[in-house]
């Protein structure tokens, strides 16, 4: 039978719930129909060109054919897709920072998984790595469901606890304080034992913050040993290395967060180092997670406000939890402008210096005020091009060296043959403006397609406590590694 998308669609918007939109996932996964998209353009995620697209047939949730010519087209038995002359289709997006936790009653953070796995979906992240975990239970849980076709959301590539003492998250400054989830006399064998752990309960990647040199290399080593990646936040609090990134590379590291050096501007002796760093990256292919829209988040926002913020993104929490954020007011800038202006510096020196295929994309998001993750993702787009990058740079990093840099590019990151069916349809040409690749008509994973509107709907007015006697959920309490120590 030959269906149009609009009836798809249509029929989408009328299951605005969230039970009801799964209910719908799950039933087109079981009937795994084939569906054509034609017409349109083509971003592929490995050309720097958008290109015709003449047609991509999906099956089974894989892509089974690409630039598929008109009369080679059996459309007897396919939902179809009609694409307008305007619009374009993109890989599904990857965000490699995508914390899942929220800090709402000033009582830390903790992870909410479901609503805002919708809004990451909806606005095309179809797969994210959560960089570090304070309920990893939490996310495995929704993970498990998502796999099973019970819920929707993006592809749940599940951290684990963090790897060192920000366990305790701010209780900490620097890797010499006490952490009782993660103590200073934690032992080899304790942190192998750590590693394996998560290592069985399908964590692909660990993340490390403040913990010792000693301590990071016997991660990175376990963690490999289990064919698993590392990435670290290297810096603390005090604005200095617990472990530097020289050491840090030298170590095994996969992935480095934030900064190459601790310069806070570029006058500062520090930044001398950046040209070793940005060498010993390309040498030993490092990737590099800038996080440009959350450290340098509120001056952008202050200067690009209108292309910044274009969605009232407060209106996802509950009425009670909105009026919590009001009364918090906006934070303090996450750093000044001449650290900012060095963070930008170091990204554009690793690419200009041939580390294009080293850039990802990670947002770095926990919500202290209403602007959230999934939306997010798209301002850190943005940023990067502010940056300097060109739009095609930045939608690879966004797509084909995510899925690198998780060890899945043969199954994610670009449409091609023999890949799972995540992409994004977009309306406008995203090498002419990366803001289309937010203005989203639809959006496949696993073959199944979405409604962005339908998704948002979902988690309207869903996260955060509902009241005062809500709370508990809310709250960060963090476990001691060791039972005698409980």
């Amino acid at each position: 039978m030959h269906h149009s998308i609009r009836l798809v669609i249509y029929v989408m918007t009328l299951f605005v719930g969230f039970s009801s939109v799964s209910t719908l996932a799950q039933a087109s996964e079981e009937k795994a129909e084939p569906i054509l998209i034609r017409g349109g353009w083509l971003f592929d995620g490995i050309s720097n060109i958008l290109r015709r697209n003449s047609g991509i047939v999906i099956r089974a949730g894989k892509i089974v054919g690409v630039d598929v010519l008109k009369e080679q087209q059996n459309i007897s038995y396919a939902t179809v897709i009609e694409l307008s002359e305007s619009e374009t289709v993109i890989p599904g997006l990857i965000d490699m920072h995508a914390h899942y936790n929220l800090d709402l009653v000033d009582k830390g953070r903790v992870e909410e998984v479901v609503h805002n796995g919708a809004i990451f979906l909806a606005n095309g992240v179809t797969s994210t790595w959560s960089a570090g975990e304070f309920y990893p239970e939490r996310v495995i849980a929704q993970r498990d469901l998502i796999v099973a076709g019970d819920a929707i959301g993006p592809r749940l590539f599940v951290s684990g606890p963090y790897f060192g003492a920000f366990r305790c998250e701010y209780q900490v400054k620097v890797a010499a304080d006490e952490c009782i989830a993660w103590p200073n006399d934690i032992s080899a064998d304790e942190i192998r034992n750590e590693v394996d752990k998560w290592a069985e309960q399908g964590v692909v990647s660990i993340k490390i913050k403040q913990a010792t040199p000693a301590e990071a290399q016997v991660i990175i080593e376990q963690a490999h040993k289990n064919g698993m990646t590392t990435a670290a936040h290297l810096v603390n609090y005090n604005v200095e290395y617990d472990v530097s990134t020289r050491d840090a590379i030298l170590m095994g590291m996969d992935r480095i967060e934030h900064q190459l050096t601790p310069a806070l501007g570029s006058n500062d002796p520090k930044s001398a180092e950046m040209n070793e760093m940005v060498e010993l990256m390309i040498k030993h292919q490092v990737y590099y997670d800038a996080n440009l829209q959350m450290y340098g988040g509120i001056n952008l926002r202050r200067k690009h406000l209108s292309d910044m913020v274009w969605a009232d993104e407060g209106k996802y929490f509950t009425p009670y939890t909105q009026v919590l954020l009001k009364k918090r007011g906006p934070p303090e800038p996450e750093s000044d402008e001449p650290e900012f202006v060095q963070r930008v510096l170091e990204l554009m020196a690793l690419y200009k210096a041939g580390g294009e295929n080293l850039l990802i994309v990670g947002t770095d998001e926990p919500v202290y005020t209403s602007l959230l993750p999934g939306f997010a993702y798209h301002r850190e787009l943005l940023a990067m091009t502010y940056a300097g990058l060109p739009p095609a740079v930045v939608l690879k990093a966004a797509t084909i060296n995510g899925a690198t840099a998780l060890g899945v590019a043969d199954k994610l990151g670009s449409i091609e043959i023999g890949k799972l069916a995540d992409l994004v349809v977009v309306k406008g040409d995203p090498l002419a403006d990366i803001k289309v690749a937010r203005n989203i008509k639809l959006v496949v994973k696993n073959g199944v397609v979405y409604d962005p509107k339908s998704l948002l709907l979902s988690a309207q007015g869903k996260i955060g406590p509902a009241g005062a006697d809500d709370h508990a959920n809310w709250e960060l309490n963090v476990q001691a590694l060791r039972a005698s120590k409980r």
